[in-house]
């Protein structure tokens, strides 16, 4: 009788090693490219949920939008959304009353510090971060506040950034003598964007590129990525690589009052009927005004985006 042989022949070893890395080198890709998707899914669904919110705020005030407060007590729409998106003990904690950032005789210092993992997108790259900011109340000081990847959309400027090339969005402020809504979104509840990308904020993206790690630096208390602040944009394009604007390219290419993913071929946006959509990346600025503006009226096909 034969002796069972144990173990490989060094010729057999050598094909199975090949073997392992013909196997690893497929799968690998398949591998991130599943990573890839589950996040930008779970960056559409913090979305739908922030729309869903949203339609919660509005069914409690009159079928009126989120809005920010910009004069005093400074305020965001993200903490209108707080009690309609699972988070109510951070609702009840904070003062509207106070400003956003306020500490003394007030709660709201310790409420916006806080993670909320609604308003992040787990494919940028610093889901965990919190946005250094400076403290109004102490000359010279600052304070880590909670960030976010979403931003209202208020408007779109065309070409530059002069007045009359703004075509304001449904979280439109400065010609208002009364908030928006529901039913002043004239263009369609679906055709009309709330919210986008905009991730990473504070730190500035190019094309793909860091162009600058703001990590350490202080930030103003508005448009820099805290979502307790007012956390809106005139929304712009820029040049395809990102360095400046205007151009032609109103996706992926800079996050600087822009749409920004960091999604492989484009980025996520909400519209005002709570629907969720991927735009490519490259998108023109004229399909970019189509889409922001809530009275423009202007057709859109469905094969533009």
């Amino acid at each position: 009788m034969n002796a069972i042989r144990h173990g490989f022949a060094l010729n057999e070893l050598i094909v199975l090693i090949a073997l392992v890395t013909l196997t690893m080198g497929i799968a690998t890709p398949a591998i991130v490219v599943s990573r890839d998707a589950a996040r930008q899914n779970r960056c559409a669904a913090n979305l739908r949920e922030i729309g869903a919110g949203a339609h919660g705020f509005a069914e409690s005030n009159d079928q009126m939008l989120p809005f920010n407060q910009l004069a005093a007590p400074f305020g965001s729409w993200n903490t209108q959304l707080l009690p309609h998106i699972g988070r109510e003990k951070l609702a009840r904690d904070y003062n509207p009353g106070h400003d956003w950032w306020a500490s003394k005789n007030s709660p709201n210092r310790a409420v916006v510090s806080a993670r909320v993992e609604t308003f992040l997108c787990p494919a940028a790259p610093h889901p965990d971060r919190q946005v250094l900011t400076m403290d109004p109340e102490t000359e010279g000081q600052s304070f880590l506040a909670g960030a976010t990847d979403y931003v209202g959309s208020a408007g779109a400027y065309y070409q530059d950034n002069q007045q009359h090339n703004l075509h304001p969005g449904a979280m439109h402020h400065r010609t208002l003598v009364k908030r928006l809504r529901i039913p002043d979104i004239v263009d369609g509840t679906s055709q009309t964007l709330l919210v986008v990308e905009m991730a990473d904020k504070p730190n500035s993206w190019q094309a793909g590129r860091l162009a600058d790690d703001r990590t350490d630096k202080p930030q103003s208390t508005s448009l820099s990525g805290q979502w307790a602040a007012p956390n809106w944009n005139h929304l712009r394009s820029h040049t395809a690589d990102g360095t400046s604007a205007f151009g032609p390219c109103a996706v992926n290419c800079s996050n600087g009052a822009a749409i920004y993913g960091f999604h492989s071929g484009g980025a996520n946006v909400l519209f005002v009927d709570g629907s969720v959509r991927f735009l490519k990346a490259g998108m023109s600025q004229e399909l970019l005004i189509a889409l922001v503006s809530y009275a423009g009226g202007e057709l859109i096909a469905s094969a533009d985006d």
